[in-house]
């Protein structure tokens, strides 16, 4: 038989729980503790925010008696603090302004990313950055090959070159990437990079790889974020099918790329900070 879930250890989780949670002041009142009531609107939606290892005891009489109970005691506790001075105290006025600032930068946050979305949106609809199957094939006709490299970052030329040496001399390139490279994030992979196609690299890079041969290492190769030392570890043939999406993603980016560079006229960009210049 499955164990249930002791209710009063439900109900020591779920009143910190439901401190938390907000207000739904719609449908049918259940109860008025005070000037506030408590809808089934607002209990059946709390009854779905607790843990859904609970939710098994919420079903029978006594589990909704008790969420009930829990609930009507939230609002008795927010009811004498709405009275009490706190509601008046510079540290609560402190933090609502604090939350409604965050919530600001969130509205606006979201607001920009919605908007954008679907401007994008709007400009395949509009054709502007959408691609023809025809140009597609005619992408992978030319570039067929997925490529796989590690690579080595590394803040200065000298530095790399050094390396170059000791790595074309037999030394360990995961372990020198791990330890060595400023690209954290393939550094602990010993400098693995996701599997590529032509033109999802950085061009720096994916030029190069392009033109090894399995096994050889190159570099430095230089580019904004340093100097480079380059692995090649494999190369085949992706089937097309396999390479429609990548290559129609990438395909939309080079001419949103493109659209943005002639909005440039429009829109000038000062870079004001002389660490960005």
């Amino acid at each position: 038989m499955k164990k249930q879930s002791s209710p009063v250890r439900w109900a020591l989780f779920a009143l910190p729980l439901l401190l938390v949670l907000g207000c739904n002041r719609g449908g049918k009142v259940l109860a008025s503790v005070g000037s506030a009531d408590v809808t089934r609107a607002e209990f059946e939606r709390k009854l779905t925010d607790v843990a859904q290892e609970y939710q098994s005891y919420l079903m029978t009489p006594a589990g909704r008696r008790q969420f009930f109970d829990i609930l009507v005691r939230e609002k008795l506790m927010l009811a004498a603090a709405s009275d009490s001075a706190v509601v008046r105290s510079a540290e609560f006025r402190t933090e609502m302004d604090r939350f409604d600032a965050e919530q600001e930068r969130r509205q606006k946050e979201h607001r920009e990313y919605v908007l954008t979305k679907m401007w994008i949106d709007q400009l395949r609809k509009d054709g502007v950055i959408t691609s023809s199957d025809a140009e597609v094939d005619a992408y992978y006709e030319k570039h067929p090959k997925e490529v796989s490299v590690r690579h080595i970052l590394l803040a200065g030329p000298e530095e790399a070159k050094v390396m170059v040496k000791q790595l074309r001399a037999g030394a360990n390139f995961k372990a020198l990437a791990k330890t060595k490279s400023m690209d954290v994030e393939t550094a602990a992979e010993g400098g693995e990079v996701k599997p590529f196609i032509y033109g999802e690299l950085l061009s720096e890079l994916g030029d190069v790889a392009f033109q090894m041969k399995v096994g050889e290492i190159a570099g430095p190769v230089a580019s904004r974020f340093g100097y480079h030392i380059v692995k090649k570890e494999s190369e085949k043939t992706l089937p097309k099918e396999q390479a429609r999406d990548r290559i129609r993603r990438l395909l939309e980016k080079k001419k949103l790329d493109q659209h943005l560079e002639a909005l440039r006229p429009r829109y000038p960009v000062r870079i004001l900070d002389p660490q960005f210049q």
